[in-house]
């Protein structure tokens, strides 16, 4: 006998182990993630007849579950792509023609990757059958299989996996045939049907625990410090704007970022300072993953180009605040008086993509203040830009989410931000 766990989404199993943790799938979820569900593994008529041990069910019953559309940024940061899926699915076709003494197994046409996507998605996870069939059942088999039994030439042709026939209801089925990827890796192939965002993933490992086999503080949700990636900015405005912009608009991978020095003075402001301190880190071999963040201005495009010079290693990447349309036709004022300009790659600092519609302020305006003669353009500042950063701090964190202040162009950034990061990668 013993205690097993698994990570599932739905009524379908992706990762099983027993009487250890197995893998540690904390990584998916956040603390907030922790809830409790009603388990199989749990006599509940043992604790009907012994209602002064019900207290113990609490931990008994101690689950991790999120939904699928919430747990996909996750592995985008962590570099589970589709694109890896795709690879780990080719190198198991591969494998298989290499492992194989059979005639007819080499003959065999497996699936596309395409083929295979096509298969794992054909019905919503959440419309399999996952009642246990007993196993007197006249033609238990076929039974078991449900809906997929119309399948089996198309089962026939995945690539081969040291599997067993141990399937005892159609979801049970599916998952034994179908999920041969990782399970991360599965969680994406499965994302591509929309039927399949609001599905729970879930690990279950009150029972295991419970059974003494996990010590509990085991288990916890969030990303482990070497998953979590330093955002260095040139200045504590940046970095105070970004933080509170993930936090409020994109919590479900807020804790995926260290920045440097959020509360206190910055450490290395302005261009130079940052590129230097990259140098640095440079110098020493940092291990951590670290992705720096320039303005969009004059300054900044200029040091982003001397950074990239320096030939950064996989675990460090540099971007620039992203060019946005609003900033093609933006008011600007300099020796040749009040013009509209395209402001991208010459002004575009972080509060340029706050609300800039203050009633008691003009309309916004960059003034242009000198020219670098090094990179043959003007830089140049928003106006009051203090005021517009005091305006946004102002907020309430519904205020940001509900529309009533534009968040709109604070979102291209921080997602820009977030798609830099997932290609970063870690050095192993």
């Amino acid at each position: 006998m013993g205690t097993s766990i698994e990570l599932c989404l739905g009524n379908v199993s992706l990762s099983y182990a027993k009487n250890h943790m197995g893998r540690d799938y904390g990584f998916l979820f956040q603390d907030g993630d922790l809830t409790r569900r009603k388990s199989e593994s749990i006599d509940y008529e043992y604790y009907e007849e012994h209602p002064e041990e019900k207290q113990e069910l609490d931990k008994f019953e101690e689950t991790f579950a999120r939904t699928l559309s919430r747990v996909i940024p996750r592995l985008n940061l962590l570099g589970y792509t589709l694109d890896l899926a795709r690879s780990e699915y080719e190198f198991l076709v591969s494998e298989s023609l290499e492992l194989s003494n059979d005639i007819e197994e080499l003959k065999k046409e497996y699936l596309t990757f395409e083929e295979f996507c096509n298969l794992a998605c054909r019905y919503p996870l959440s419309e399999l059958k996952s009642e246990y069939v007993e196993y007197d059942t006249e033609n238990r088999d076929i039974i078991s299989q449900g809906r997929f039994a119309e399948d089996l030439a198309e089962f026939d042709r995945l690539p081969w996996r040291d599997n067993s026939d141990l399937y005892w209801s159609e979801a049970s089925y599916f998952s034994e045939k179908v999920c041969i990827l990782s399970a991360e890796l599965m969680l994406q192939v499965f994302a591509l049907n929309d039927e399949n965002s609001q599905v729970e993933v879930t690990w279950e490992f009150g029972p295991i625990v419970h059974a003494g086999w996990v010590q509990r503080d085991e288990f916890k949700g969030g990303v482990l410090q070497k998953q979590k990636i330093l955002i260095a900015t040139e200045g504590t405005s940046d970095a105070r704007i970004i933080r509170r912009a993930l936090d409020v608009l994109r919590p479900d991978v807020t804790d995926f970022f260290n920045f440097v020095d959020v509360d206190e003075r910055h450490p290395f402001w302005g261009t130079g300072n940052l590129v230097k301190f990259a140098e640095g880190l440079l110098r020493i071999d940092v291990l951590n993953q670290v992705l720096f963040v320039f303005d969009n201005d004059a300054e900044g495009v200029d040091a982003f180009h001397k950074l990239k010079k320096l030939n950064p290693p996989a675990n460090m990447r540099a971007m620039l605040l992203p060019d946005l349309e609003e900033f093609k036709e933006f008011s600007t004022v300099g020796p040749e008086g009040v013009n509209v300009s395209d402001i991208n790659g010459r002004a575009v600092a972080i509060e340029c993509y706050l609300d800039l519609n203050i009633e008691q302020y003009p309309a916004p305006q960059i003034t242009w203040s000198n020219f670098k003669k090094d990179i043959n353009a003007w830089h140049g500042a928003l106006d009051y830009k203090e005021s517009y950063s005091k305006y946004f701090y102002s907020q309430t964190d519904e205020m940001l989410r509900s529309g009533n202040y534009d968040a709109s162009k604070l979102l291209k950034v921080i997602d820009t931000l977030i798609q830099e990061a997932g290609l970063v990668t870690p050095i192993v």
